[in-house]
């Protein structure tokens, strides 16, 4: 009898020592409020990145994400040539399962997620209005799958343009020289008659300056040039059937065009990679780059640009002035959710900390282009010149990313670069070219289903 009735006394004991702990710590901590309990054993978050400078720029705001929140946040970064074969493997050979709760991607490689219900929708974390979300151009393009739902947040928007160099542009004897030469005056190029005829004026191979800085290495960096000409001649990749929408006259005159462009760059351009190009612009050996706004960054940083403080962007000439609606590919970048999270509730949190208008600011000058407007069109528009322009572009184009589509990327980092660089070494002709890759996109998009119907 005295061991059944000690027993109960002892559970009793425990119990109410487990209760009188757990009061002391909501005493303390003041009640969980947003930092989801200090004092308790923090949370753990995973985010998949590759290495770069935008993510260099939110994981500097992870310190006080942490702080605020009470979740240990680790970052697994890969270099860009292994990142998407990593990601691959992990939701394919985890049939789904991955040991992260958040990526960083580019919102092309969504589509090859979501699809096969790797990812989940961001509302299962959160209120998403709690993102303003009209703070972001191009934001419609980030909903997905039947119901239409957010997949992905954007953190980094990456336009093309026209990168210059002022200290050329706004020099008095360049000026005379130019309009005594062309009969109007020098100023960053709003056609693309007006852009040959720049590149033209300014290149002097013989004095170490090119006219134009452009990527030839067979890659997507070469497809840009194609598809910014082809959208201003009014063409397209695909049609609203998917059917190639590019082997025709306006794809012709887009290669005619980008081969006239070559003829005022470096003899070596034809090879020219990311690396290659943006070194011959930094060093001041060209008066005009066609790169993107990642490069009008990186020419403010003294430590790696000998022309700091000399570069203006501009958008990408349209076909003659004043064409409007003409349509623009972007890159943007930004995080989306693992569907195998167990973390969704502190994923959503990180992602509208790290992309709030606050931390962005913050971030910046580590090395992001802003994906809001507020932030773009705010203080830091006067450290950055390029921000005002780079804002323009993104709110007046028709934005669209890459194809939203898993063969949008063999289409038009592969396939049609392929062909251009065939063109312009003088391998196939125009027509040649676009009609070998409408027959590869043809193969392509009628094995994976789309022409079944």
């Amino acid at each position: 009898m005295k061991l059944k009735w000690r027993l109960p006394l002892m559970m009793l004991v425990i119990m109410l020592s487990v209760v009188a702990a757990a009061c002391s710590r909501s005493d303390n901590n003041g009640g969980s409020g947003d930092n989801g309990g200090k004092g308790e054993e923090a949370a753990t978050l995973t985010i998949m990145a590759e290495v770069g400078s935008h993510t260099d720029a939110w994981k500097s705001v992870i310190p006080q994400f942490e702080e605020k929140y009470n979740v240990k946040v680790n970052v697994t970064e890969l270099p860009w040539e292994q990142y998407r074969q990593q990601l691959n493997m992990q939701f394919t050979g985890g049939r789904g399962s991955v040991d992260f709760d958040l990526a960083y991607v580019p919102i092309g490689w969504v589509p090859e997620m979501q699809n096969p219900g790797y990812i989940a929708p961001i509302s299962e974390g959160g209120n998403i209005d709690q993102l303003q979300l009209d703070d972001f151009p191009g934001i419609e393009n980030a909903y997905f799958g039947e119901n239409e739902d957010l997949y992905f947040v954007p953190y980094m928007n990456e336009t093309h343009g026209i990168l210059y160099r002022m200290d050329l542009f706004e020099d008095e004897q360049e000026q005379a020289a130019f309009e005594q030469r062309y009969g109007y005056p020098l100023a960053p190029p709003k056609t693309m008659e007006q852009y040959k005829q720049i590149a033209e004026f300014f290149h002097r191979p013989d004095e170490g300056l090119h006219g134009v800085t452009l990527m030839g290495d067979n890659s997507l960096l070469l497809g840009f040039h194609f598809y910014n000409r082809l959208f201003n001649y009014g063409g397209d990749i695909f049609d609203e059937n998917y059917r190639p929408a590019f082997n025709n006259e306006a794809g012709i005159q887009a290669l005619n065009d980008v081969k006239e462009m070559f003829e005022f760059t470096s003899a070596a351009a034809k090879q020219y990679s990311w690396g290659d190009a943006s070194g011959e612009f930094l060093q001041g050996r060209s008066a005009m780059a066609e790169m993107a706004t990642t490069i009008a960054q990186i020419s403010q940083d003294p430590d790696q640009s000998t022309i700091a403080g000399k570069v203006g962007f501009s958008g990408i000439p349209t076909a003659n002035e004043g064409d409007q609606d003409i349509k623009r590919f972007y890159l943007p970048f930004g995080f989306v959710m693992t569907s195998s999270s167990d973390a969704k509730e502190a994923a959503f949190q990180w992602i509208e900390f790290a992309t709030s208008p606050e931390m962005m600011e913050q971030a910046a000058p580590v090395g992001n282009i802003p994906a809001r407007v507020s932030v773009l069109e705010g203080p830091l528009s006067e450290q950055y010149p390029y921000y005002l322009p780079h804002s323009e572009i993104m709110q007046s184009a028709k934005l669209l990313p890459l194809p939203l589509i898993p063969e949008g990327a063999t289409v038009t980092e592969d396939l049609l670069p392929s062909a251009i660089s065939q063109f312009l070494n003088g391998n196939l002709s125009a027509e040649e070219a676009l009609n070998q890759a409408a027959r590869e996109v043809e193969n392509l998009m009628e094995s994976t289903g789309y022409y079944s119907n």
